[in-house]
């Protein structure tokens, strides 16, 4: 039985118990009636009761009456004015919905109080707590690949070579990979981009099959390589024109791999390598030249024009979000998922400059409050017109039963107090009436 059933049961009972008890106070009142009339004459002293019985009695008929006719007809009976929701329901439904936007859709209101609330900060904390994020981020993380294939590769290519033709010039382009190449200094990437490939080089160079083909390549490269210079080593292996030559050769290029692999060994080892300086250093170089050079820029607004044009880079872009995607399928379904990892970094990160900047958050409130009071004055007609229309679509059965189910017990206390105050009321003016003919 679901909450809304239990609840209108317990109002029906609540309802039927106060019909009762109004009900039982009316008969009460008949049968006081009734016996002061006949052993009035007996009991001259019962002509009180029968003053106050008679007025009770009134007082709860008309109340009763009262009541009654907001909901339906007494006894079925068609009294003008009897009935009034039902008859009226259209015109209650119109007066509801502007009385709720005029006294409760009140933006500047609803937009102080949402203010006073701090609505950033307290969205940000529960985006934070450990105990909600294990809630909310595995359920988020579920839905990327899903809100990522909403786009197909195709659209995505299009897209991208609809942005890059009418959104960027060659100086805006250099621009924009200015900022990747910061933020990708700034997360790492460019450090562990590079140690994934020294690492894979460096798996290259202990192999061995690799390692015999890089030494004929480098033995290869040599040969080839035109000298002028008499004291060079070209000179050197004609003057020889031994075997000598090939083994020096092979214990060169041998040395040279493994002075490779060490160094690469170093590299790896020490984060303050010369290495890392010598990248962050062309970085450096390579983000200044992106950002500020107009030679760069030209190159990069011929280079844009050819891109537009180029099949090869559509359909590139098109298996780059296909590998994307379907990486992202795999890597959520993983239990140290890099999506989660970047998502409670980005939380950490926010509640980080939130306690930085606290005048960030006022900012976030107040554009949060701006966005309210905008939402409340240009659709508060609207709810308005959404609960006249509901209204008017109830069924009168229907309306009256959940009015009288809301209000009922309540209307039923009238009648009991009519009662009460009637029979009192008799009463004090039978008494006053004795008291003048005396």
């Amino acid at each position: 039985m679901s909450t809304a059933t239990v609840i209108s049961f317990q109002q029906r009972q609540r309802l039927r118990r106060m019909r009762l008890l109004a009900t039982s106070l009316l008969l009460t009142a008949c049968v006081l009636f009734v016996i002061s009339c006949l052993w009035q004459k007996q009991y001259p002293a019962l002509a009180y009761l029968k003053a106050f019985a008679e007025a009770a009695m009134v007082g709860a008929l008309a109340d009763w009456f009262a009541v009654s006719a907001l909901f339906r007809h007494p006894l079925g009976l068609p009294i003008p004015h009897t009935a009034i929701l039902p008859q009226k329901q259209d015109k209650i439904a119109d007066e509801l919905g502007r009385f709720i936007e005029n006294n409760f859709l009140q933006d500047k209101a609803i937009a102080s109080r949402v203010y006073r609330l701090h609505p950033a900060s307290k969205a940000l904390q529960w985006l934070v707590d450990p105990h909600n994020q294990q809630q909310w981020l595995p359920v988020l993380i579920r839905q990327i690949p899903l809100l990522l294939r909403t786009a197909t590769a195709r659209d995505v290519a299009r897209f991208c070579s609809q942005l890059l033709n009418h959104q960027y010039s060659g100086a805006r382009l250099g621009r924009t990979l200015a900022n990747i190449l910061v933020l990708i200094h700034k997360q790492g990437i460019d450090t562990l981009l590079l140690r994934t490939l020294l690492l894979q080089v460096r798996q290259w160079l202990q192999n061995e099959q690799t390692r015999d083909q890089l030494e004929k390549s480098l033995l290869s490269w040599v040969g080839k390589i035109e000298k002028t210079d008499p004291n060079t080593w070209d000179k050197l292996k004609a003057s020889l024109k031994t075997t000598l030559t090939a083994q020096i050769d092979d214990w060169v290029a041998s040395k040279a791999l493994n002075w490779a692999d060490s160094y690469i060994d170093a590299v790896l080892a020490n984060p303050q390598h010369a290495f890392w300086r010598a990248c962050r250093k062309q970085l450096l170089v390579t983000e200044r030249q992106l950002r500020r050079n107009p030679h760069w820029h030209q190159r990069l607004a011929a280079g844009r024009e050819q891109m537009l044009h180029s099949a090869a880079l559509q359909q590139s872009i098109m298996d780059l979000w296909d590998s994307f995607v379907g990486w992202s399928e795999y890597d959520t379904s993983q239990s140290n998922s890099w999506w989660q990892q970047q998502l409670t970094r980005l939380c950490a990160h926010m509640q980080q400059q939130a306690s930085q900047y606290p005048q960030f958050m006022r900012r976030l409130d107040t554009r949060i409050t701006l966005c309210a009071r905008f939402t409340i004055r240009q659709y508060k007609n609207r709810v308005s017109q959404f609960i006249a229309d509901k209204v008017k679509s109830w069924d009168s059965k229907q309306m009256v039963d959940k009015l009288e189910l809301s209000v009922g017990r309540d209307l039923q206390f009238i009648r009991i107090n009519g009662t009460l105050v009637g029979g009192c009321i008799g009463l004090i003016i039978y008494i006053l009436s004795q008291w003048l003919t005396t």
